[in-house]
This record gives structure tokens, sequence and C-alpha cells, in this order.
């Protein structure tokens, strides 16, 4: 599953985690038995959401397994639900009744807009999707998402520390990455620099020479791919590898060759520690599932449960504004504009041997 379909994320069965341990495996009571808990609202049911779902639980897990016992900590129960938003708020609504203190989740865009709008959000809830800018959080709901957007505006950043003035951007023709180049574009004027054009991706030669000529005509130093590592891998070599490039966590992909490699040597882009800096210190806190992950998205959204977890036992004890910046898996964590947490990724670059983190002098 791709990441667009990732983005868009979100009952009967119940897994219930105490101490640290994961109990087992049983079917929750339709009137569950009140008791102060952590509530996990993730669209396992779901055909489209489900597989990464259940990626965030077992990050969750993870996240608990690896604290120190606490004295009086909440239990966790998982609550399974579907995609449809009715649904979600009644099992909202439930895990409240039987006792939940906390909420994660839940876990798709369309979801936390249709809790942020409703009266239903009455304890602490994180949910693990951002809504649009124009859908504001309730008291005491906060967002925290894997979220190409905001790593568009951190690249935008990186570009411009790094002497860029006159960027390129090509993406495909739809919603998310008109979303992602328009990010970019907003977040590179903001320093005074200049997106010249926007392009979408195509691999009609012709098209591509016209690009390519516009590339040197427009005296262009630097292209934003709004695509993933594929596709930008496909088109790389016909705009010039010469020509500075940046990306987001997309450009970091299962599918990379050693010919890949060298098709995006030098692109930068940023990415969660979790899957690119081995020897973060948070990272090596935690052990990796027995197999591995079958896709980058699947381990992007274990890091996520992984912080998540970490998040709510911080906004446990404290305020929003007192939890301050938490060094994650997943990246560096701190509270932001409209109850929003900002993710900040670790920049890196392709080389033709893998990836190299970039030095802080390198991108400042």
């Amino acid at each position: 599953m791709r990441m667009t379909a990732a983005l868009l994320l979100y009952g009967a069965l119940a897994v219930a985690v105490t101490g640290g341990l994961r109990a087992q495996t049983e079917p929750l009571p339709e009137t569950p038995p009140e008791k102060p808990h952590v509530a996990v609202l993730l669209p396992l049911k779901s055909a489209t959401f489900g597989r990464l779902a259940e990626a965030v639980r077992r990050g969750i897990e993870a996240g608990l397994a690896a604290e120190a016992p606490r004295e009086n900590a909440l239990p966790m129960l998982v609550y399974p639900t579907g995609d449809d938003n009715k649904e979600i708020l009644d099992t909202y609504d439930r895990a409240i009744r039987a006792g939940a203190q906390f909420v994660i989740g839940p876990m798709t865009k369309n979801a936390v807009q249709a809790l942020a709008k409703s009266s239903a959000v009455s304890v602490t809830t994180l949910a693990l999707a951002v809504p649009d800018s124009d859908v504001l959080l309730p008291d005491g709901m906060y967002a925290l998402g894997v979220q190409l957007e905001a790593e568009a505006r951190q690249i935008a950043r990186i570009a411009a520390a790094q002497g860029r003035r006159r960027v390129a951007v090509m993406g495909l023709d739809n919603a998310l990455s008109r979303r992602v180049g328009q990010a970019f574009a907003d977040e590179f004027a903001r320093s005074g620099r200049l997106v010249v054009d926007q392009h979408v991706f195509t691999l009609d030669q012709a098209k591509l020479k016209r690009m390519r000529d516009a590339i040197v005509s427009d005296k262009v130093d630097a292209v934003f791919f709004a695509l993933d590592g594929a596709k930008a891998r496909q088109v790389r070599p016909y705009l010039g590898r010469t020509v500075p490039a940046y990306g987001t966590s997309q450009l970091n992909s299962t599918d990379s060759t050693v010919v890949g490699q060298l098709d995006l040597a030098g692109a930068v882009f940023v990415d969660m520690p979790w899957l690119i800096a081995p020897e973060h210190a948070a990272v090596m806190t935690y052990p990796r599932p027995e197999g591995g992950f079958p896709t980058f998205e699947a381990a992007r959204f274990h890091a996520l449960g992984i912080d998540a977890w970490r998040l709510s036992q911080l906004l446990l004890d404290a305020s929003y504004s007192d939890v301050g910046m938490l060094d994650g898996v997943s990246g560096y964590i701190s509270p932001g504009p409209a109850r929003t947490f900002r993710r900040d990724g670790v920049p890196a670059q392709m080389t033709q041997q893998g990836v190299r983190l970039l030095e802080e002098h390198e991108t400042r």
C-alpha cells in the first residue's frame, strides 16, 4: 500500500495490555466493565487501512512494553473499527462510557475531522492524523500524523539553507501531490526564494526534453520531487543528474536498486529515524518485530505507534504546552500551532552506496 493511501487513515475485539505485557486477545463485551484505561481506536477491520492500523497497534504495544513499570499505570484497550465515521464516533463514545481516561485515535483524516466537529471529545485525545487547516481541534484534542506536507515544508527550509534560490517542482496530477508541491512552494517563498515552474510527471521523452530545456533557460538550481522514489528515479536521468534534487520521505522506498541509487544520487530528503538512523538513541530502545516490515510505510506507522504511546504518557502527566520536545523514533516532536504536534524528520542524502545522514551544518 502506498503512502498516498496511508495518509487518508483510522468493536467487538480488544487487546488488553498492562504492566508492559500484552494480554491474550479476547472479545470485548458489548458493555465492557467500567475501569480507567487508555483507549486506542484503530481501523483494524478496514480492508483499506487494516494492515497499517496493525502496524500502529504493534508500535503502541512496543512503546508500552519498553516502559519501566509505573505505579497506577492505566491499562490499554484496543477498540477495532472499520471506516464508517458513525461507527468510529459510536466506538469513541463506548470507550468513554467504559472508563477511558485517554484516547489514542482515530487514525484517518476523515474520522479525525468528524470527531473534531462532533461534541464527543470529553477526555484528552491524541488523533493519529492531522486535519485540514480549516478544521479546528476542540479543547483536549491533539493531533500527530505522518504528513507529507510537513516534510515538504522542512525540505524547503533545508533547500533554502543550502543556497537554492530557483526551484522547479515535479508532481502527479492528483490532490495529494499538489498539496505537497504547494506546501514546498509556500515555505520556500517565505525566505524570498522562488518556485519557477511546476511540471506534471510524464515519461514522454519529448515533454521531458522540454522540461530539461526549461530548467536550463529558467536558471533553475534545484528540482523538488512531489513523487515517490520509483517515479523520481524514472525521470531524474532525463532532467540531468547534476541538478540538485529534493523530496520527502516518499523518495526513500523499498524498491531501490543499485541503478536506482545512482539515478537519485545526491537527492536530499527527510525521513524517520526509525528507517534511516539505526544508531539513534530512541531507535535502539525498541526491538524490531520478528520478520521485519513488509513495506517502509508499515515501518513508518509502527514508529508512529511507538511515539503516540510515549506522547500519551506525557500528556497524562502534563499540559500540551509543557510536553516540550520528544526525541522520537518518528522524528523530533514538539507542540505546534492549533494543537497539532510538529514532527521534524532526519535530513539525509541518497548516495550510490545507500543513505547518508546530513550533519547539522549541512542543513542550516
